[in-house]
């Protein structure tokens, strides 16, 4: 008989580009194993989807030679937003998953004429499929028949869970994260869902931790959890923390800034602002831009390598980077001219990058009102010049990084005992002895407005 303290948990945390598996000490969360892969497209039916099929098998397979040398207790999946299977009357997979980069918008005008009122879904109209209510209109438009032939829509974490249980599910994190689907006012399905009669395909609502199914995998009986969106698991992880008044920025692709102290009012829809809402129903005031994918692209643009150290020995404010080189955000996407930097050498260059980040950061926090503690997630924490710029940036609010990076895993461990408090180790984040810092930000701000960097107008 397997000892006790073999006993695993497992993580599948689905991210729009990489995908990890991790298997954690159900006593401890110490990890155990963990695997990555990537996601990887194909086309189906005319469009441009995710693997997710894949990426299950893999998953399983992974699970299935753990499982002959540990006991495996539960399972929950965490995934990147706005990404749905359809299912068919016949428990069938008619499309699974949607890409939200895929060009989901071209009904667009149509499409804003029934979707719900920023008053009702407090989700701005997103480009591409960064709808969930987008997407679905232009299946609705394009394939009638596909959607008459759905039986249930699943988000990607109950498209996971259902492969695994059979059981079909819907969860409110991800269901009321820029979806259009949800009425926050009402809590329910929005009124686009209605004008759609969509209302019965999708399944029954359960809580995130809640456990709807299992699966015998070897000598284990796995306990399968409904499941979350991705950056509601960091939230819950300091939700469910001994600091109770925090705006928390959490990073990976995505960088998404949650103030649960800003009120719904202040959102503006223009500067990609919105609510998401916690796995227990809270509406969570939040803005964020692509900062992760705009890091990567500038550095692979600018040739900077792992050994490139940051410098700041030369005159900058002639060099300042200006929004922005991802699609999502308050700002239009472009490209970059890197022949207006080649007097600079790479650590200079890099420095600006690194600016340009925190600046971004610090008109985010501006515009969602932060004036509470800030706590850093996420793989930013491992750059101490973006973050050393942003606490500087931020003179009267103590800037905070967790000793250890929660992110999407860990914060998803909290789904297998919903009532643990958790004890954050915490470094506070020095601030520069540099008064230039706060006009440099200042004059960068006001060049947005001069320059009308906007994606749309304010």
């Amino acid at each position: 008989m397997m000892s006790a303290s073999k006993k695993l948990n497992i993580v599948l945390d689905i991210g729009k580009t990489n995908v990890k598996l991790t298997f954690v000490n159900s006593l401890t969360n110490q990890t155990v194993h963990s695997f990555r892969t990537k996601q990887k497209n194909v086309t189906r039916l005319g469009i441009r989807i995710l693997d997710s099929n894949l990426i299950y098998e893999w998953a399983y397979k992974q699970i299935e030679l753990i499982g002959k040398k540990y006991v495996l207790d539960k399972f929950v999946c965490t995934a990147h937003g706005t990404s749905i299977a359809l299912i068919g009357h016949d428990n069938q997979e008619l499309l699974a998953c949607t890409d939200y980069e895929y060009k989901f918008d071209k009904f667009v005008d149509k499409y804003k004429e029934i979707a719900p009122k920023f008053s009702e879904s407090f989700t701005p109209f997103l480009e591409n499929g960064l709808n969930i209510g987008q997407q679905l209109f232009y299946l609705y438009k394009k394939n009638p028949k596909l959607i008459r032939n759905t039986k249930y829509i699943l988000s990607y974490p109950q498209y996971i869970v259902w492969k695994l249980s059979g059981i079909f599910s819907s969860e409110i994190s991800y269901l009321g994260c820029h979806t259009h689907l949800w009425d926050f006012r009402k809590n329910k399905l929005s009124s686009f869902v209605k004008k759609l009669k969509l209302e019965n395909k999708f399944p029954p609502m359960k809580k995130a931790w809640e456990v709807i199914g299992q699966k015998k995998i070897a000598n284990s009986n796995l306990q399968i959890a409904n499941g979350v969106h991705d950056s509601n698991a960091s939230y819950l992880y300091f939700k469910n923390s001994d600091i109770r008044n925090f705006t928390l920025v959490t990073t990976g692709t995505w960088y998404i800034i949650f103030n649960q102290k800003a009120s719904l009012t202040h959102l503006n829809p223009n500067l990609d602002m919105l609510a998401n809402i916690d796995v227990f129903g809270k509406p969570v005031p939040t803005i964020r831009f692509m900062g992760g994918r705009e890091y990567d692209y500038l550095i692979k643009k600018f040739k900077i390598t792992i050994n490139t150290k940051a410098l700041k020995n030369f005159d900058y404010n002639d060099y300042l980077i200006y929004p922005s080189y991802a699609s999502g955000g308050a700002f239009a996407n472009k490209k970059i001219n890197i022949n207006l930097f080649k007097k600079l050498n790479r650590g200079q260059i890099y420095y600006l990058i690194c600016l340009y980040i925190a600046f971004v950061i610090n008109f985010c926090l501006n515009t969602i009102k932060s004036s509470n503690t800030i706590i850093l997630d996420g793989p930013i924490t491992k750059n101490i010049t973006i973050m050393k710029i942003l606490s500087s940036l931020r003179e009267k609010q103590l800037v905070l990084k967790n000793k250890k990076e929660i992110g999407t895993t860990l914060g998803a461990t909290n789904l297998f005992n919903i009532n643990k408090k958790n004890k954050l180790q915490t470094i506070t984040i020095s601030k520069y002895q540099n008064k230039s810092l706060k006009s440099l930000y200042q004059l960068w701000e006001k060049n947005l407005y001069r320059k009308e960097l906007f994606s749309h107008s304010k």
